[in-house]
This record gives C-alpha cells, structure tokens and sequence, in this order.
C-alpha cells in the first residue's frame, strides 16, 4: 500500500510525487541564460587567463573587449556543456523551451 502525502491541501500518492519532482522546471530565460554564460564565462577564464580577452577589431569598437578566438570557441563548448548538464542533472530549462 502506499502512503499518501499531503501538500498544499491535496493528497498526492509517492508515485505521484515522484513523477512532479521528474518533470522540467521552467526559468525566466534572461536569468537561464545568465546563469549559464557566467559558469562558462569563469570556466573560460580560468583555462585562458590573461589571454582571454582582447579588444575588439572593429573599426570604431577597439575599446570594447571580447573572446580571443580560442576563448570564444571554448567558451561556446562550456557554454552548451552547462546547459546541458543544468537540463539533464537538475532538469531546469528556460521558460522559451
């Protein structure tokens, strides 16, 4: 027999439960997407250090920053690594998904 849980005033069966605490859970994508472009972007600068950044080579943007090539392409790999480790181990997605 199993046991019935109580909620927030309804009674749920532990099978029940269980299949609630499998589904997605669903973020605000602005602050999905944040989460995961800041563990990327740490993970970048710890593998890269000073040579993560340069500024950029456009005309009239030489004081903005952005990736060294090889930092960008890292950082795209972590980048997809953390989203999919956050999906499959926490089942957290961005609301758009």
């Amino acid at each position: 027999m199993m046991a019935k849980i109580h909620v927030n005033n309804s009674d749920y069966s532990e099978e029940e439960m269980y299949q609630d605490l499998m589904e997605k859970i669903h973020v605000n994508n602005s602050d999905y997407m944040e989460f995961i472009d800041d563990i990327a972007t740490q993970i970048t600068i710890q593998r890269f250090g000073e040579d993560t950044y340069a500024p950029s080579s456009e005309a009239g943007q030489e004081h903005v920053m952005r990736f060294q090539e090889d930092a960008q392409d890292f950082y795209n790999e972590q980048y997809d690594w953390v989203e999919t480790m956050l999906n499959r181990t926490l089942k957290v997605y961005s609301d758009e998904q």
